[in-house]
């Protein structure tokens, strides 16, 4: 039976690197971000759902999924509070997502 011998240099590289591309694919991303604030003005047909899902491709400072960004919309507008998801035409709400820079 042949012994072989551990290359622990390998493996601790594995390890690192694993670590660093888990902390990069998942959204822990910290490097040099910027938070864009813009205002929307709601068309006719617009829901919040569809106003997140046009929205959401723009946030790439770190991975946020689609509930967390429309909760992120109602936190920010206080007239939708009570009445979740009653958005009319004209109405301008506020909507806030992160850039890399």
């Amino acid at each position: 039976m042949v012994k072989r011998r551990v290359r622990w240099d390998r493996v601790c590289t594995a390890i690192i690197g694993g670590a660093i591309a888990v902390t990069l694919l998942t959204g822990f991303y910290d490097g040099g971000q910027k938070l864009v604030q813009t205002i929307y003005t709601v068309k006719e047909g617009d829901t919040l759902r569809g106003i997140s899902e046009m929205f959401l491709p723009l946030n790439t400072g770190g991975r946020r999924y689609i509930l967390e960004f429309e909760e992120g919309i109602v936190e920010l507008n206080p007239e939708l509070h009570g009445n979740r998801g009653n958005i009319y035409p004209g109405q301008q709400i506020k909507v806030n997502y992160w850039v890399k820079e």
